[in-house]
């Protein structure tokens, strides 16, 4: 999952660096309002933690693929788990992160 939010000026999407998993984290770590800086436009903003929001990164169930190609190659012997585990890890991946997605943007905290 990567957080993002939209510049006030130029409503692009500005990606937040962090590895939090839930909004009391992210409050943690970069407080409950901190600045961005706008990478387009330059413009500098504050945004309170309710203002980020957890949308999927095609990067992790990519991963996911290319895990499951070199399992599948590994197992190729064994007929029956070959079909499932090629199926079967970038469901698991794409769950857990839809799950982490979901717990992001659930959770408001107080302003």
């Amino acid at each position: 999952m990567k957080l993002i939010t939209n510049c006030d000026a130029c409503k692009k999407e500005i990606g937040i660096k962090s590895n939090a998993s839930s909004r009391p984290e992210l409050g943690m770590e970069k407080g409950d309002e901190f600045d961005i800086k706008c990478p387009n436009c330059g413009n500098n903003t504050k945004k309170h933690v309710n203002d980020i929001r957890a949308v999927a990164s095609n990067k992790i169930v990519l991963g996911g693929l290319l895990i499951s190609f070199v399992v599948t190659a590994t197992l190729w012997n064994i007929a029956g788990l070959v079909g499932t585990i090629t199926i079967g890890i970038p469901l698991l991946i794409w769950q857990q992160q839809s799950q982490s997605i979901h717990a992001f943007n659930a959770y408001r905290t107080r302003r």
